[in-house]
């Protein structure tokens, strides 16, 4: 009996459904001043876009939380190319159980890919914070070398 009271409870919370749709893609803008486009460019270097998605457990739900007592929602990672551009993220969460958080929550990051240098050779702005309040513009992220 108590092999089944725990598959249960896992497919009751992934089928639950959020009181409020909350809106989970992002659209984001990147760009790069003159500098940081040129290096990289030169230098055959690429730049990855990283967004982390995760929330707060709403009170019953029985999925695992992280360390942080957080609920992890999906991640997604495109490596592209140093020019400016506008892309999507957040499409990877249609499945995920975001009826099982508060709000769901994103962290991007962008930087070097690592490709021609160890080092990360990037300064670029992050977005951070609710998916929902986040989706109603287009998040800009300006990227320059570091120290620059």
């Amino acid at each position: 009996m108590k092999a089944l009271i725990l598959p249960a409870l896992l497919i009751a919370a992934l089928l639950a459904t959020p009181a409020m749709a909350q809106e989970t893609s992002l659209t984001l803008h990147i760009t790069f001043d003159a500098a940081s486009a040129t290096k990289l460019q030169e230098a055959g270097e690429m730049v990855v876009v990283s967004s982390y998605f995760w929330g707060d457990p709403v009170a019953g739900n029985v999925l695992p939380v992280n360390e942080m007592g957080q609920l992890y929602l999906g991640a997604e990672q495109a490596t592209v190319f140093p020019n400016e551009q506008t892309i999507s993220i957040g499409h990877s969460l249609a499945g995920a159980p975001v009826g099982n958080v508060e709000a769901p929550m994103v962290n991007v990051n962008v930087y070097s890919a690592r490709i021609t240098s160890e080092d990360n050779l990037l300064d670029c702005g992050i977005v951070d914070g609710p998916t929902d309040a986040l989706s109603k513009t287009t998040r800009e992220i300006a990227c320059k070398l570091i120290g620059g």
